[in-house]
């Protein structure tokens, strides 16, 4: 018996703590106030890079990818071509005139 008498003056105390809660008063224009700061802190969280959505990622990581296999591809079907091709230095001769077929000094 003496717990239910305690719960009860427990529960009255309580009670009595709600009806000490008074009316407060709050500025005319304090929902503006607060309005206003959050969208000020809305507009200041925009990213640098807000136009590069991931549509964009994909499809510019869609060209590089295209772009490197073409680079890889003409990169190893002209390297088997080079093999008839003439050598550095006699191509660089050849492109300069510096190589010559007859024995004149005047060439």
């Amino acid at each position: 018996m003496k717990s239910k008498d305690y719960i009860n003056k427990e529960v009255e105390t309580t009670f009595n703590a709600l009806n000490t809660i008074e009316k407060v008063e709050v500025n005319h224009f304090f929902k503006h106030k607060v309005l206003q700061k959050m969208y000020a802190e809305k507009e200041e969280k925009q990213t640098v890079f807000s136009w590069f959505t991931p549509q964009l990622q994909l499809a510019t990581l869609s060209v590089i990818l295209l772009l490197n296999v073409g680079t890889i591809f003409y990169a190893f079907h002209n390297s088997t071509d080079t093999s008839s091709a003439l050598s550095g230095i006699e191509a660089f001769a050849k492109d300069y005139a510096l190589q010559s077929e007859s024995n004149s000094i005047l060439n």
